[in-house]
């Protein structure tokens, strides 16, 4: 799927097109999405509102894990998320996330013995200088496609 095509699909979702989540850079397995900083997105002291960067971290994991051509017979579903928050932005944020042939060969492995199988997918947000502003980890089950 090309950043194009990904940030159509993204922006049919009233909530994501609401905070403006922008596509920086999609590869199979990888993802780089932008949340701007806007009046929308800012809290009363004018950094990204945590929510905000919550929900683009979350966003990432199931993209990236929605991007991995080993893994589009099952359906990524999300049980949980963990993040810690290390500081604030006033500027726009990027979430990275990626996901491993480790974690894929774990998926399958669960998955073709018949087992559940799960992954926690890393998620790095940063602002634009590089430093961290929060680090997530989703946490996702999957069955296959009906």
């Amino acid at each position: 799927m090309s950043r194009q095509e990904l940030e159509k699909t993204l922006q049919r979702v009233p909530y994501l097109a609401a905070l403006g989540v922008r596509v920086e850079e999609v590869k199979p397995g990888s993802v780089v999405l932008r949340l701007p900083s806007a009046q929308g997105t800012r809290n009363f002291d004018g950094v990204i509102h945590a929510s905000a960067v919550f929900a683009l971290g979350e966003l990432a994991a199931a993209v990236a894990l929605g991007t991995h051509p080993l893994l589009v017979d099952v359906e990524p579903l999300q049980k949980g998320s963990t993040i810690r928050y290390l500081s604030t932005s006033k500027k726009d944020v990027t979430a990275h996330a990626e996901v491993t042939r480790e974690m894929v060969d774990a998926v399958r492995g669960a998955l073709d013995a018949g087992g559940k199988a799960q992954v926690e997918v890393p998620v790095r947000v940063m602002d634009g200088h590089g430093e961290d502003v929060a680090r997530l980890t989703g946490l996702f089950g999957f069955r296959f496609k009906l």
